[in-house]
């Protein structure tokens, strides 16, 4: 218990009820007439619920502790708040750890017991919920939390880094149970005002099934030349499939091959919320270890400010001379390519979001201050967060920007 310098104890003044006009002036002008001395407050309102929390001294007062305690209890009465008093035990505080907080966005399709299932997840791991809110409701839900893990129980020979890593893998497999997506960041880099959005593109904005019949209809178009063509898209065979590739497209128009672009489909809604971002004033880049006839017409119409992906190097008449431009991107040079455009924007990682599908194509996504895999394949997914279900502009709920804010760059 800490007392007062003169002996006496200090009290804690917590009070809780409906709003009103004056319940901070009645509550401390009535402390002031008490002889008491406010060491530390905390108030809030929202929703019309009101809340204080104090630390008070009083020391000073020539009241008895039985007088103080009535007076207090008085402002129930005066104030229609309920009016909790206690002996403040410093030293129980003292041992309180420092909070770890972190920021969890729960979002996917609507359905009964989310919030029972995610705060049971926190309950049986000692992880307090700080505050909540809905972000979105209805057909979409999405729910955002800040909890404290400082209570969480550590792990034998792992370090607290690791134990918090455990915890947000078991949350993401909880969550997936119930076909919900989620994301966890420390509050620390969350509050890190962020500028770079960057885009795995063909595994984030390209519909896969577009994707595959892409490859099969170049497939064909090149099954007559001797080798064919190569698909590599992963390890340290990629630089050399390629290579190859370039070498099978000789000699053909490169018009031929551009045309097959137009099978591509991006999936619903990437135009619309690189269009967001870009209004919401972020800097928007996209990554692609294939050719760059798969990003042009992303790159022309959504006004992008960075694309990188690979080039072949042509003729003066048009025709495919089979040798790669410079320079040559791969999944292994994704990351690089980040550094590049973080050092040319003169902003650090906290500050980029990356979105893949958290494969080895787009590995680069666990260095960046909040990485997002949106429906990746693999479970085991090193990344802040996973998109399993929905849109794709579901990205910008992972941003803590309420609905209705959003509301205001989406077209009706």
């Amino acid at each position: 218990m800490e007392t007062s310098r003169a002996g006496r104890p200090l009290i804690t003044l917590s009070a809780v009820g409906f709003d009103s006009p004056g319940l901070v002036s009645k509550i401390t002008t009535r402390i002031l007439e008490l002889g008491g001395n406010i060491l530390d407050v905390e108030e809030s309102c929202r929703r019309n619920l009101f809340s204080i929390f104090l630390i008070i001294d009083f020391s000073r007062s020539e009241c008895s502790q039985d007088d103080l305690e009535n007076s207090l209890n008085g402002l129930e009465s005066e104030t229609g708040l309920k009016i909790m008093i206690t002996e403040y035990d410093g030293e129980r505080t003292h041992c309180i750890p420092e909070k770890e907080k972190h920021l969890v966005t729960v979002l996917g399709p609507d359905r009964p017991g989310i919030m029972a299932k995610v705060s049971t997840f926190f309950h049986e791991r000692m992880i307090n919920i700080l505050r909540a809110r809905m972000i979105a409701r209805g057909d979409f839900f999405s729910m955002e939390m800040v909890v404290d893990t400082s209570w969480m129980p550590g792990e034998t020979d792992v370090s607290r880094e690791q134990a918090i890593e455990h915890m947000a893998e078991e949350l993401r497999e909880t969550c997936c149970t119930i076909n919900q997506g989620v994301v966890i960041q420390s509050q620390d880099i969350f509050r890190k005002i962020k500028k770079l959005v960057v885009f795995d593109v063909e595994s984030s904005l390209v519909q896969e099934e577009s994707l595959r019949v892409f490859l099969e209809g170049i497939r064909e178009k090149l099954g007559q030349i001797p080798g064919g063509i190569h698909f590599v898209d992963r390890g340290e065979d990629q630089f050399q499939a390629l290579v190859e590739n370039a070498r099978s497209m000789k000699g053909i128009p490169i018009k031929e091959i551009e045309s097959f672009s137009n099978i591509l489909q991006l999936n619903p809604g990437s135009f619309e919320l690189i269009r967001i971002l870009k209004s919401m004033g972020f800097k928007i880049a996209l990554l692609s270890s294939g050719f760059n006839f798969f990003i042009k017409d992303i790159l022309e119409e959504a006004g992008v400010d960075y694309a990188f992906s690979n080039s072949l190097k042509i003729d003066e008449n048009g025709i495919i001379t089979g040798e790669l431009g410079e320079p040559v991107i791969t999944n292994e040079t994704k990351n690089e390519l980040l550094e590049f455009i973080m050092k040319l924007e003169g902003i650090e990682r906290d500050q980029v979001i990356a979105v893949g599908d958290g494969s080895s194509r787009s590995h680069f996504i666990k260095n960046a201050g909040l990485s997002i895999a949106f429906k990746p394949r693999a479970a085991d997914i090193k990344a802040d967060g996973i998109l399993s279900t929905g849109h794709i502009t579901n990205v910008l709920y992972c941003l803590g920007i309420p609905k209705e804010e959003l509301e205001k760059y989406v077209c009706p």
